[in-house]
């Protein structure tokens, strides 16, 4: 009884694979020298000297930013940028924080992306009905996830992300309060993303990537408490090895204040330790608008996006021994609000809450309250 009890429980905790924005090119115009021609005199086999170099124009003073590498240093006093180098900046700092982006360069091409998520379930669902829980369970999650990627090339990154675990579940059972906890590091996912189409416009591009990856079982999967081995949905790793598949569209617009994101991923659980996880397929889509500023006028100016979600998970039933474990398995979708704040050319911070809007799930079962998220995203 308290095996079921455990075992739906955990299928409130959702692990999030995620994710690193293309970087766009920025380099620095050269000015245009002008230099004369000395004049050949009567008589005198000798070359006047050369005047002096002409100033370079105001159109060629302008930075015109091509490589994200080669951005040249602010200049004190300069006119404010033209719309185009703002729209270049612009272009380099697009994403959402759940929802995939089909980019490869930038903030998804190359750095260190940790966050920390909460997750609160306090209550059981039978398909969207909630349910009296005569245990009184309660789930308390804290899963934090270190991602890195590396730019193998122009349309091409590769990812690991590292998850660490920290679950508390209460239950009671015979009159007896009972607090099992499972902390540990959780299975690595590596996954590689191809952009293979991009379609870039005046102050805008639309992109499409293919995800293709595998989950390691480096996590525990053998956690004791209570003088028992805790049930495999509280186990940090699943001891399977797991395939992932995925796609992603990125559309930006109007000199990147405006962006959408759209994912679909599907994930093959295999089973180990006699448990085999439901198959579980994600699909995502997401949109940015860029509060501040309107124009970019230097390419580490503060910029702050708001964001807002819609994200949705089904998962098949679980099996144990082959036999398909009511309690598991089902439907559930999020509203998910969030903020990002970019101090600097190399930094980000954002925050986003996951909050339920719908659920359809296959039997009683810990359904999340809600979903939080905070972490950076650290360019190297």
């Amino acid at each position: 009884m308290m095996r079921s009890a455990v075992t739906n429980a955990a299928s409130a905790v959702v692990c999030a694979v995620d994710v690193h924005k293309p970087r766009l090119a920025l380099c620095a115009w050269f000015a245009v020298l002008v230099t004369g021609c000395a004049s050949s005199l009567p008589r005198v086999p000798a070359l006047t000297p050369s005047p002096a170099p002409a100033a370079p124009t105001a159109d060629a003073a302008a930075p015109r930013y091509l490589s994200s590498f080669e951005v040249p240093a602010p200049n004190e006093g300069a006119a404010p940028a033209r719309r185009e180098t703002s729209d270049a900046i612009g272009l380099t700092y697009d994403d959402t924080i759940f929802t995939q982006s089909a980019r490869t360069r930038n903030f998804t091409g190359q750095g260190l992306i940790p966050r920390t998520t909460y997750v609160r379930a306090t209550h059981l669902y039978d398909g969207n009905d909630r349910q009296r829980d005569a245990s009184d369970t309660e789930l308390t999650a804290f899963v934090t996830t270190v991602k890195a990627i590396v730019g193998l090339h122009e349309d091409v990154t590769l990812s690991a992300t590292l998850p660490y675990f920290r679950r508390e579940l209460k239950t009671t059972q015979a009159g007896r309060r009972l607090r099992l906890n499972a902390d540990g590091f959780g299975d690595v996912a590596v996954v590689g993303k191809w952009r293979f189409w991009k379609a870039p416009e005046l102050r805008g591009t639309t992109e499409i990537a293919g995800f293709f990856g595998i989950e390691l079982p480096t996590g525990s999967d053998s956690i004791r408490d209570a003088g028992m081995r805790l049930p495999q949905p509280l186990q940090p790793g699943s001891g399977s090895v797991d395939g992932i598949l995925g796609a992603a569209f990125t559309r930006v617009w109007d000199g990147g204040r405006w962006l959408v994101n759209a994912d679909a991923f599907y994930k093959r659980n295999a089973q180990a330790n006699d448990y085999r996880f439901g198959d579980v397929a994600r699909f995502d889509v997401g949109g940015q608008f860029r509060v501040y500023p309107e124009q970019y006028e230097r390419y580490d100016q503060l910029t702050l996006n708001l964001i807002v979600e819609l994200n949705g998970r089904y998962a098949g039933k679980d099996q144990l021994d082959g036999h398909r474990i009511d309690g598991t398995g089902g439907l559930k979708l999020f509203v998910s609000p969030g903020i990002q704040a970019i101090v600097t050319e190399n930094l980000l911070f954002e925050l986003g809450v996951q909050l339920p809007a719908y659920r359809n799930v296959q039997g009683p079962q810990l359904v999340e309250d809600v979903r939080a998220t905070i972490g950076l995203r650290w360019l190297f």
